[in-house]
């Protein structure tokens, strides 16, 4: 059934749905318990209800954390002993429970983070949202990190930027046994809280909400589980989709969508004033000791049945609500300031540093641009709380006890530690520099009475990595913006920047065979011309390799007229003509391709693949693919790394990946679902970036490197060559590029090398050993000439004059000659510019002084 609307918007859909509670919101449960509906008297929210006396909903503010040192569960549990409990109650009711996925996202080309369970099994095809599941119906422990409440965390008692969102999640597709909808879900919620936990029935209030994703593309109802002040799970129903103009219908597959808090469940059993003190272990009391924090036990309990209210995107005057909760604790808001702000940073590098510890684990690297940034941000507010309030704890330290703590659920954050440690103390020297070159710069801004508004620190902090809190350690007058944080790592939270692509003038319905995976030395083909549009060709088939993946695209003829490119739209291939074309819509085409451009450029892919598994070995797994090029004079590789690859390593990559072309390894090259590589490979086939479409084409070099890749590749290592290294440079912070060469471009660099360097040994008049001790005398004695000319002074002729070879004899410095190794066969051209210049200075001086 298709419903007209006036506009379709999140608010009107909510509306519609408000209406309607029957047909919406009530379940079954709802109906057999006596459920009451009700309206919140203070905040206006529909909720379902046993309690026929209650006047509002259970969410803060609107009740306060009543749970706080007067649990009503069963037990208090822990945070490991919590998940148990929950997986072993849904397994016993037909649900599979797997592992969590990883934190950073490389499954999805639009997101950085995993920001919630669901988005586990998202998958993209076009602009259609598909889903890929390991089970049905399933749970899982999925760690997911959140940026939008930084300020928040430690203050209002529950806030966290990383949380486990236990994922609850039926896929309801048509004869798909053990899926389920409304109905079931709520029971299952209902009798886990009740029968497990032990909440009181009355206990428990249903908030009616909706969800949605931004383009309406997948939206439903949703009941939210309250109990004393405090969300405990959210159960979204995943039903609707908006079709054309202001229509929506139900999905093809509803999905239900429930995300537990597990910190929530953790906490509520519990009931200590803030949540932090049940959720990491004995890190906090650690904490606490080592820093010799002591707070008013009596303010701090009496404080946090509030704090709740302090949540910053929710209090236009966050100042003004922190007077109020002092009066009704009846205490001096400053001195209630004193009494909690330290144990609140406390509390806030306890969450930070878990944050940062399950990214680096998984991948992530803290630097300047896209995710790294907000994990930069961690860590700089971290730093920045230890040195505020002079806590005297390693933040590297605190990441380890949480992985020793964590270690049942997830033991390879213990396993990985070594290198969030180096990450994590490297990060520290970086801002520790920063600190101390930021302080004149931000003296200088005070003196010139610049305005510290919120969009010159944003600045200041983006550019330069100034911190508010290094200003206000100069002038304590400086006022932080209220959610600084958060409105500066907003836009890098999640999406990742779109690539714009050339749209050229073809129907998205054609679509053009890929004939280049079969035989990659092919080198003709005949096809059908299906369309062409002034020099822009497409054939019912091809052998030719469009631009992609950052390998470049074919060349080579149809019939007699020549292609210069290839380009790749939807499913169909195009090629660019150099001339404007005689052939017609039905020709029948001999398709030609420049075979040695493609086995270079295909001898470069493939040595890619090798480099990248070798740096994994040498560096560590931290090593992704942050981007590629392939071309016929090289190829280039982009990974992440925290440093500067030093020459040591290098050569040792180069070492490895030279084995792996000497052994001689066949390459698997072979499509596979999704689902299935996925499920065998893990998400380590995605470098780079996430490929689009269920059949995936895996390229493995034995267990070297496995990879999700489209391009051209050699069918054994042997085929591709010497691999030489030519330089590596770091590209911004957390990325490294090396640029390499393979095969017939590696043996001609050679051959041009050693000509190069005849010819600069004829130039300087020295044998190969000399060239660098000769090149800085060159230099040293072309700055003498060129400093004597500028100031116009007399200089002696003879210190000009380059010395005699045999003075280098007994120190060659032959180690030096390393650097004409990773240069291009134009430095002789560039020594001989250099030479002839010095010459041409002395003679003038030469003349000037005659």
């Amino acid at each position: 059934m298709v419903i007209r609307m006036a506009e379709l918007t999140k608010k009107e859909v909510f509306k519609k749905f408000s209406m309607n509670p029957k047909k919406f919101y009530e379940v079954e449960l709802f109906h057999e318990k006596g459920f009451i509906r009700k309206t919140c008297e203070k905040c206006g929210v529909n909720f379902w209800t046993l309690d026929p006396d209650r006047k509002t909903c259970a969410d803060a503010p609107c009740q306060s954390y009543d749970f706080i040192n007067d649990t009503i569960t069963k037990s208090k549990l822990n945070y490991i002993e919590t998940w148990k409990m929950f997986e072993k109650f849904f397994k016993k009711n037909g649900h599979t429970s797997i592992p969590r996925y990883p934190v950073i996202d490389r499954w999805r080309p639009d997101l950085y983070f995993t920001i919630c369970s669901i988005q586990d099994f998202q998958r993209l095809e076009g602009k259609n949202m598909m889903f890929e599941y390991p089970a049905n119906p399933l749970i899982v422990p999925q760690m997911c990190l959140r940026f939008g409440d930084i300020e928040n965390v430690g203050i209002t008692g529950r806030h966290l930027t990383s949380f486990i969102m236990s994922g609850q999640h039926s896929f309801n597709h048509p004869n798909e046994k053990g899926s389920y909808f409304k109905d079931r879900c709520i029971d299952l919620n209902f009798s886990f809280l009740t029968k497990e936990m032990g909440i009181p029935e009355k206990e428990l209030v249903y908030n009616e909400d909706i969800w949605a994703m931004p383009d309406m593309s997948a939206f439903g109802p949703n009941l939210e589980t309250f109990s004393r002040g405090l969300e405990l799970v959210n159960s979204v129903f995943m039903q609707y989709q908006k079709t054309s103009g202001m229509d929506y219908k139900e999905l093809p597959m509803k999905v239900i969508d429930v995300g537990w808090g597990h910190e929530r469940l953790v906490w509520f059993s519990n009931g200590t004033p803030a949540s932090y003190d049940s959720l990491f272990g004995p890190l906090t009391e650690n904490m606490k000791k080592t820093a010799g924090i002591k707070v008013d036990k009596d303010i701090f309990e009496r404080y946090s049945h509030y704090a709740g209210a302090l949540n910053i995107d929710e209090v236009k005057d966050i100042n003004k609500t922190k007077l109020d909760i002092a009066s009704k604790i009846g205490c001096d808001v400053n001195v209630l300031s004193e009494e909690i702000e330290p144990l609140q940073s406390i509390y806030a590098v306890a969450d930070h540093m878990r944050t940062i510890l399950f990214a680096i684990t998984d991948g992530g690297i803290p630097s300047n641009v896209g995710g790294g940034y907000n994990l930069r941000v961690l860590l700089r507010r971290s730093i920045n709380f230890v040195n505020k309030y002079n806590l005297n704890i390693d933040l590297a330290d605190i990441a380890e006890q949480h992985a020793k703590y964590l270690k049942p659920m997830f033991p390879e954050l213990i396993e990985n530690i070594d290198i969030v440690r180096k990450i994590i103390n490297i990060e520290q020297e970086k801002y520790n520099t920063t600190i101390k070159n930021s302080k004149k710069t931000i003296r200088n801004l005070i003196e010139k009475n610049t305005e510290f508004s919120e969009k010159n620190l944003a600045t200041l902090y983006e550019s330069q990595g100034i911190t508010p809190e290094l200003i206000q350690q100069v002038d304590q007058n400086i006022k932080i913006p209220q959610s600084f944080y958060h409105k500066v790592t907003e836009k890098h939270e999640a999406q990742k920047a779109k690539e714009k692509k050339k749209k050229y003038p073809f129907s998205d319905d054609l679509k053009t065979e890929n004939l280049y995976y079969s035989d990659y030395s092919k080198v003709e083909f005949k096809a059908k011309i299906i369309s062409i549009k002034d020099n822009m060709i497409i054939l019912d088939k091809t052998h030719f390799y469009a631009l992609s993946g950052g390998q470049a695209s074919d060349k080579g003829h149809l019939n007699n007229e020549e292609v210069i490119d290839v380009a790749k739209q939807g499913n169909a291939m195009i090629h660019i003509m150099k001339n404007p074309t005689n052939l017609k819509i039905g020709d029948i085409v001999t398709g030609k391709i420049d075979i040695e451009r493609r086995k270079q450029i295909t001898q470069h892919h493939t040595a890619a693949h090798i480099i990248n598994g070798a740096a994994k070995i040498v560096l560590g797994k931290h090593v992704w693919q942050a981007g590629s090029e392939k071309t016929t004079s090289k190829g280039r590789l982009d990974i992440t790394h925290y440093d500067s690859i030093t020459k040591e390593e290098l050569d040792k990559i180069e070492e490895i990946s030279n084995n792996i072309v000497k052994k001689d390894i066949k390459l698997s090259l072979g499509f596979m679902e999704r689902s299935a590589a996925e499920k065998k490979y893990g998400f380590r086939i995605y470098q780079g970036s996430a490929p689009i479409g269920n059949n995936l084409r895996i390229v493995a070099i034995g267990n070297h490197d496995i990879e999700a890749c489209g391009g051209t590749h050699v069918n054994r290592t042997g085929e591709v060559g010497e691999i030489k290294i030519i330089r590596t440079t770091k590209i911004q912070d957390g990325v490294v590029r090396i640029e390499f060469m393979a095969g017939n471009a590696t043996r001609t660099a050679k051959e041009l090398n050693n000509s190069s360097i005849d010819e600069i040994c004829t130039t300087l008049n020295c044998k190969q050993s000399q060239i660098p001790a000769r090149t800085e005398e060159l230099f040293s004695k072309w700055k003498r000439a060129k400093k004597a000319l500028r100031k116009n002074k007399k200089i002696d002729p003879k210190q000009l004059e380059l010395t005699s070879t045999e003075d280098y004899e007994g120190n060659p410095i032959d180690k030096s000659c390393e650097i004409l190794k990773s240069q291009k066969p134009h430095l002789a051209n560039t020594i001989k510019k250099f030479k002839k210049e010095f010459d041409d200075m002395k003679q003038k001086i030469l003349t000037q002084q005659e």
